[in-house]
């Protein structure tokens, strides 16, 4: 082919949308000090909007999936990333409780929900199919760095002006950076410009294989993979949310949980990295199998961790496990199903991970408020991972056989 194979410009687009998605939608908990203040609003019922904010998120899953099948990822990604903006610039506005709730805790979700990983890992999956792991984790690497960014950014704004101020510039990264970037730069497919996944034909034979939702429910091979994919939300919020809490109940600093967070952001991102490489030569199966074991001894370490340095290499172990398990079993599941209906594939999966997420954080507050320490949350989220690797073990290395997967050119 004549024209240069754009693949790269997109998983760049996908990186700088992460990045943007990610860095907004994580920021709440830098605003909860200062609405607090402001407003006199608890803590209790301003991690309430955060809860919302994942099962809201959790149940446009699967409806932006289907949106993404039938209008394309770039529509999607873009009207989503619009609606994200304004939201936090309508939090910029906010002088009642109830607006925190609709404006973060709805708006925003469901922006998130079409602009987040489930929708960029579809448009990516769309360009590669042989070197689809090592692009996804490329363009997840952006989950870490918005994390790494903008959370200090709305630190320092909320620091140097106010909590609208912050709101504000945070909108306007997202109105006036992320989907102009989208709107130009991306394309729904390769066949668009002529081109073919991964640039090769031969990629285009491999991607033979679509199956949809219905069959994809019906096959043991999605359960397997998303019921370990729901360890992981438990996990990963679980952790998120509460840390900062844990450390200061171990005799931290209110800024030490940030700094743990922001490690294993860092941890992440060198795992997604290399993640990526390896997985084409050791297989997206043993890779995803590693990274929960890696996760289940974080956990047994945190559960077992009485003191502040301890902390620091849990974050570490944790952060080489947090962020890379999500375009893993993005690509085992593209790998399995094909690209024709994996946003709704990929977004009832999500939907599942969720649910098991704000699980996660309800059950790490509960539990701390009646028994007075986060143990238990620890152990049952160890559990789960425990889980999450017999399971794996367990997922074929082949794609799903599927009714018809006849392809015409």
């Amino acid at each position: 082919m004549n024209n240069k194979f754009i693949g790269s410009r997109i998983v760049l687009v996908t990186f700088i949308t992460l990045m943007g998605a990610f860095g907004l939608n994580l920021t709440a908990g830098q605003f909860f000090a200062p609405l607090h203040d402001t407003y006199g609003w608890s803590l209790a019922v301003l991690s309430l909007a955060v809860s919302l904010n994942m099962v809201t998120w959790g149940i446009f899953q699967p409806i932006m999936g289907k949106g993404i099948d039938r209008f394309g990822p770039k529509i999607v990604i873009a009207g989503s990333a619009s609606l994200m903006g304004m939201a936090f610039i309508l939090c910029a506005t906010i002088t009642q409780l109830w607006q925190f709730f609709v404006y973060y805790g709805v708006l925003t979700a469901i922006g998130f929900a079409g602009c987040g990983s489930m929708a960029n890992s579809v448009l990516v999956s769309r360009w590669y199919i042989k070197k689809r792991a090592k692009m996804l984790s490329r363009s997840s690497m952006g989950m870490n760095i918005g994390q790494l960014l903008l959370l200090p950014l709305a630190g320092l704004l909320i620091a140097l002006a106010s909590f609208r101020m912050a709101f504000f510039i945070l909108g306007v990264i997202m109105l006036a950076i992320v989907v102009p970037l989208v709107l130009v730069f991306v394309k729904n497919n390769p066949d668009e410009v002529g081109q073919m996944p991964d640039d090769y034909a031969e990629s285009f034979i491999v991607s033979n294989h679509n199956a949809t939702l219905k069959e994809a429910i019906q096959s043991k091979e999605f359960w397997l993979a998303t019921a370990g994919f729901a360890s992981c939300g438990f996990t990963l919020y679980l952790v998120t949310i509460h840390l900062p809490n844990y450390a200061v109940d171990l005799g931290g600093t209110k800024s030490l949980g940030g700094q743990l967070l922001g490690l294993a952001a860092l941890a992440s991102a060198i795992s997604m990295w290399i993640s990526g490489q390896l997985s084409y030569k050791m297989g997206k199966k043993n890779i995803l199998v590693f990274l929960y074991i890696v996760r289940l001894l974080a956990f047994f370490w945190i559960a077992m961790s009485p003191g502040i340095w301890q902390l620091y290499l849990f974050a570490i172990i944790y952060g080489v496990s947090s962020m890379p398990i999500i375009p893993i079993v993005t690509g085992v599941i593209g790998d399995k199903f094909g690209k024709n209906a994996m946003g709704s594939i990929l977004g009832f999966s999500w939907f599942i991970h969720q649910i098991f997420a704000a699980i996660g954080v309800f059950l790490g507050g509960y539990l701390r408020s009646v028994t007075g320490n986060y143990m238990i949350a620890f152990w049952t989220g160890g559990l789960l991972l425990v889980f999450a690797v017999i399971l794996t073990l367990f997922i074929k290395d082949t794609a799903v056989t599927v009714k018809d997967n006849t392809v015409t050119s």
